[in-house]
């Protein structure tokens, strides 16, 4: 059995690419708007952001105090 490598960052580049997609069709949005247009939760919006933030992917505009 041969394990590909590829794959995870395969999967990861495409959950990337759609982020940024739906950020470039509708525009600056909340998490919890991008989770609910990607089908994935707003934590989990939270955590692809920063991972595309620290990649220089995209970028955070606002920040609101709780």
């Amino acid at each position: 059995m041969t394990v590909r490598m590829s794959e995870p960052q395969s999967w990861w580049a495409d959950v990337d690419g759609e982020t940024l997609q739906c950020l470039v069709e509708h525009g600056p949005m909340s998490p919890e708007e991008l989770g609910k247009r990607l089908g994935m939760s707003a934590h989990a919006a939270v955590a692809l952001l920063g991972h595309l933030v620290r990649e220089g992917k995209a970028r955070i505009c606002l920040v609101a105090a709780a």
